[in-house]
This record gives C-alpha cells, structure tokens and sequence, in this order.
C-alpha cells in the first residue's frame, strides 16, 4: 500500500527496477574513468558464461542494458509458452561501446521501461521458459530484476577491489519505497 491505494505487483516492479537502474547508473558515472575498465588480479579467470568474458564495470554495465532490452523485446512479442533466448545484440552492444555508453544505456533503459510498462495483465499471465525453467512472464520480470541486482554486486566488489568508493546500498532517492 502506498498512500492508501493498492499498487500491482507489476507497477511495483516498474518503480523498484527503475530505481535500481538509475541506482546502478549514478554509480557507474560516479566511476574514475580509468576504472571502468579496471580488471582484478588474475580477472582472466572472471568470466560469466561464453558471452561475458572480458569483465569490467564498463562490460558488466553494457551487459545488463543491452540484456534487459533484447528481454523486455522478447517478452512484448512472445506467445504464451515461448522460450526466451540468450540476451544477445551485438548491434546495441557496438553501440554501447563509446564514451558516451551511459547515456545510450540510458536511453535504451528507457525504451526497456516502455516495453515493460506497456505488457498487460494477460501478457504477464503468459508462461515463457528461459534457462530450463518456466517463468511466467511477471515471474522473468522479477527475475530480471534479480539479474541486475547481481550483477549491481559484481559492480561494487570491482569498486571496492579498485579502491573506488562504493554506493550505499539503501541510500538511494527517492528515499520512498512502495
């Protein structure tokens, strides 16, 4: 409940992802730029999977937008009981890859919100299978949201492994939750 009215579980979602975003965002542009791509001793060995090998908070951050759109894109087109693919798009991740990637990421979050904003209750009832799993549609929402989280994680330990300042978890704005 916030003021006495009753939010949906996927306009909750909307605020609290969007916050995290932005969150993650703030942080990243907080970032000394020769941190960006700061890798830890022995950080050939930090890989995610065959499609994030080279790690770095720029890395990680392009990975989460580039992720979170080619997601919400599947889930505005699916069919119920579609499987979801592999988050890639080498076209937005080349784009992604100036000097100028935070402010594409955050155009390309905004278009991500669009889509997730727009998805009505019959769509987020639809059942879609990701990593030998089924989700219902507001389920992989979440579960997104999940995924971001992490990698926000993976982000701080490489402020904090860097000698950058990392982020207050729980000071973020506005300081309101729903």
């Amino acid at each position: 409940m916030t003021n006495g009215t009753k939010i949906s579980e996927r306009d909750r979602f909307l605020v609290l992802f969007d916050r995290l975003v932005h969150f993650t965002r703030d942080g990243v542009a907080a970032t000394p730029a020769n941190k960006l791509e700061w890798v830890p001793p022995g950080g050939d060995i930090v890989q995610f999977g065959d499609r994030l090998r080279h790690v770095t908070i720029r890395a990680l951050c392009i990975h989460l937008f580039v992720g979170e759109n080619k997601w919400a894109r599947a889930l505005r087109d699916c069919r119920d009981g579609a499987a979801i693919d592999l988050p890639n798009d080498p076209a937005l991740t080349a784009k992604m890859g100036g000097e100028d990637f935070l402010d594409v990421a955050m155009t390309t979050h905004q278009e991500t919100m669009g889509m997730f904003g727009a998805l009505t209750e019959n769509d987020l009832g639809k059942s879609v299978s990701f990593a030998r799993r089924k989700w219902s549609v507001m389920g992989f929402l979440w579960a997104i949201y999940g995924h971001h989280n992490y990698h926000h994680g993976n982000i701080d330990m490489y402020w904090r492994l860097s000698g950058c300042q990392a982020m207050d978890y729980f000071n973020f704005e506005p300081p309101e939750m729903v």
